[in-house]
């Protein structure tokens, strides 16, 4: 994860905008399916701050928001719009049972699984049981998971596909039931072939 969490670190402390997620607000709200779930009152988790654009205008629409991500310069960024701010460090510190809605957009491609499968659980397990987790991923029809055998290489690229049966059954080990909400096959993009959004409750 080292290697990981320097290159993403150079990324954010360089503003690198072809590594980092720059889509506004609507549009990311729109894509993950989540403007009915985003109401005043309710507190929400952003997974991958990118460019901060989703963090701010949350709060802006008065909106009680945390945020983790892998780099400290990440967190940096969005600290003035947070509740609280998380790294992967220390995720373990995630209040149980404390987010109506949880968002993950650009991010799962990028991450081992081994790794994903902890911070699945962790994130499950900060959901309330009346919350929503929006998950955004990617998919190759050729493979079930190219996450197991991550190279420094995939993990920059966001490459690292699954298909929607693997990662349904894999939230569901991990205490979660998935309902799949967009999905797009056919891409030409690499190893990418597809991409998908689940919404995720806890069991």
């Amino acid at each position: 994860m080292e290697g990981a969490k320097q290159f993403w670190e150079t990324c954010h402390r360089n503003d690198s905008v072809p590594h980092l997620s720059g889509v506004q607000y609507d549009k990311t709200m729109d894509f993950l399916r989540l403007h009915d779930y985003i109401q005043p009152g309710i507190k929400v988790l952003e997974i991958g701050v990118g460019l901060g654009y989703v963090t701010q205008a949350l709060y802006e629409n008065g909106i009680t928001t945390s945020a983790i991500d892998i780099s400290d310069a990440a967190i940096a960024r969005v600290s003035e719009y947070c509740e609280n701010t998380y790294t992967i460090e220390n995720i373990r510190q995630l209040p149980s049972d404390y987010f109506d809605v949880i968002l993950c957009i650009n991010v799962v491609q990028h991450i081992p699984t081994d790794l994903l499968r902890t911070e699945l659980r962790h994130f499950i397990r900060a959901l309330k049981k009346t919350g929503t987790f929006a998950l955004q991923f990617v998919s190759n029809t050729k493979t079930e998971d190219l996450g197991a055998n991550a190279t420094m290489a995939d993990i920059k690229s966001g490459t690292l596909c699954r298909s929607p049966s693997f990662m349904s059954a894999m939230i569901e080990t991990l205490g979660g039931k998935s309902e799949p909400v967009y999905e797009c096959n056919g891409l030409k993009n690499g190893k990418v072939n597809g991409v998908h959004v689940f919404h995720i409750q806890k069991l």
